[in-house]
Formats: structure tokens, C-alpha cells, sequence
């Protein structure tokens, strides 16, 4: 099965910075440029690969169960699963705990006040997650309760959509200015050192058949007609 997580990736350079990265996107769409010596914001860029993807699939499954074509309260649940593991686990992790506490004193704080702006944008993407979850009890509840749940879900995808576009835009170039090469290469073996135990678990390979079954079982729903 193909491993669609930048984790597993990780797990193949650890020792040496000069490993080529991988041969694959999420997206095919989503070519970031190659290069020999793969970069902390191509790490950032693999994970956002994979979180675009997810939020596809809720937009999916939003449609679906406004046009009342069938969707599953379990398909949602599945979703939100991939969304606190992956997302709110595996890339904001990365940021929250190892890069921004380091970025925070680079060139004397210019940055600060934005990374701490980014900090509370993933404080409140894991709120409207928790709040979807909630709303998941009444799946069963009516047309108001599944229009509540839609709602919830696309100001979810809204948010996420305009956090990923201020990171890749202002957030990653700046990183690749300020951090030196081995400065690079300490952040990346942090990231590693920080999911080992879910790569030793398989907790990636369980997302990724997951997403690959999640997008199946969408695709004819959300077919649009007309």
C-alpha cells in the first residue's frame, strides 16, 4: 500500500540530509520542487498535501448529506477520526511543539506576533472539530440537525483552507530564509523523534487505507448531477 505520510519518508533520512525525497505527491497537481536535500517546509508541504485531501473528502460528504444522498453518520466519524489524528496530531504537533517555540527568537521575534496568530488559528480548527464531533449525536435528528453539522464542517474547511494559503505564502518562505542548513537537518530529525512511536504502530498505514476508503465511498455520492 502506498505510504502517503511524510512521516514514513522521515523515517528514511534519519542520519543524513542529502536522501532524495519522494517520488510521489498526495496530489499530482501538487509538485513541489525536487530537490536533493529535502527541506522542514517540504515536510509542511507533504502534510498540507494530505490535509487538502481530507478536506475534499468532508466537502464530499458535506454535499452528500445536503442533497440527503447516501452518507453515514460512521462515514463522518471516520473523517473527523483522520482530521484529530493526522491534522491536530501528526502536523500541528510539529509546529505547536518543535518549530514556532524555536521560530518565536528568530531575527530578534520579527515574527512572533504571526506565529502566535497561527498558534490560535490551530487552537480554534480543533474546536470546530470537537464541535462537529458533538454535532455528529444528532446525525439522526432531522433535516435542521444535519444542516447544522454542514455548517459546522464547511466553516471547519473555510478556516483550514485560509490557514494552509497564509502558511505556504508567508510562513514557509520565511522559513527557509532564516533557518540555516543544519539548522534544517536538527528540525527534521526532531519531527521524526516526535512520531516514531505512531510509525512503529502503523498509525500512518491506518490512515492512509482510511483516506483511500473514505474518498471510494464518496465518489459516487457526491457525483453532482446535470
Amino acid at each position: 500500500m502506498k505510504r502517503f505520510f511524510i512521516a514514513i519518508v522521515a523515517a528514511s533520512f534519519a542520519g543524513t540530509s542529502a536522501c532524495a525525497p519522494p517520488k510521489y505527491r498526495i496530489y499530482q497537481e501538487h509538485k513541489h520542487t525536487e530537490t536533493a536535500n529535502p527541506s522542514v517546509t517540504d515536510i509542511l508541504h507533504y502534510d498540507f498535501d494530505v490535509i487538502k485531501r481530507v478536506l475534499q473528502i468532508l466537502e464530499k460528504a458535506s454535499y452528500c448529506l445536503d442533497e440527503d444522498k447516501p452518507v453515514s453518520k460512521e462515514t463522518f466519524h471516520d473523517i473527523v477520526e483522520v482530521i484529530s489524528g493526522f491534522s491536530d496530531k501528526h502536523h500541528q504537533e510539529k509546529e505547536d511543539k518543535v518549530l514556532f517555540p524555536a521560530l518565536k527568537v528568530k531575527n530578534e521575534g520579527e515574527k512572533k506576533d504571526f506565529l502566535g496568530r497561527l498558534l490560535m488559528e490551530h487552537v480554534s480548527a480543533r474546536d470546530e472539530i470537537r464541535n462537529l464531533d458533538k454535532a455528529l449525536i444528532n446525525f439522526y435528528q432531522g433535516k435542521k440537525a444535519k444542516k447544522k453539522i454542514t455548517k459546522i464542517a464547511r466553516s471547519y474547511i473555510k478556516h483550514m483552507e485560509k490557514h494552509i494559503e497564509m502558511e505556504e505564502k508567508i510562513l514557509f518562505p520565511w522559513i527557509n530564509k532564516v533557518l540555516s542548513p543544519d539548522e534544517q537537518v536538527i528540525f527534521m530529525k526532531k519531527f521524526e523523534a516526535l512520531e516514531q512511536e505512531d510509525l512503529e504502530a502503523g498509525v500512518h498505514e491506518k490512515y492512509s487505507a482510511m483516506i483511500e476508503r473514505l474518498e471510494q465511498q464518496l465518489e459516487l455520492c457526491s457525483e453532482r448531477e446535470g
